[in-house]
């Protein structure tokens, strides 16, 4: 199953929120916006607006671009599992040293080379 646009935001937006440990309440009032609003935007049902996107990003402490990224790029179809995967990645590489990182990085390209 591949995620849409309105899907992979919402998906995005839930995970953030979710390591923020916020409710969706208290986004919304970050925000100001209603608990209905974050809702419909975490299920897919509503597509926020680009100043919606950037006040999202500013509570929940990433890139509001991060929120976009891969959407629409020719090729690139994931699950909702995958994106789930891929933004608990960056977010744990957010928080390592830069030599844990390096670290990290020399695993993944091990992993990489396993793959091919």
């Amino acid at each position: 199953m591949t995620v849409d646009l309105k899907k992979s935001v919402g998906l995005k937006v839930r995970i953030a929120r979710q390591r923020q440990k916020l409710t969706q309440e208290e986004l919304g009032a970050r925000i100001g916006r209603t608990p209905e609003s974050i809702s419909n935007i975490e299920r897919g049902l509503q597509l926020p607006s680009i100043e919606t996107l950037v006040e999202l990003g500013q509570a929940l402490g990433i890139p509001a671009s991060e929120l976009l990224e891969g959407v629409g790029a020719p090729g690139i179809q994931h699950s909702p599992r995958r994106l789930e995967l891929e933004l608990r990645l960056r977010d744990i590489t957010r928080t390592l040293s830069d030599r844990a990182l390096a670290v990290a990085v020399a695993q993944v390209d091990v992993l990489l080379q396993e793959q091919i």
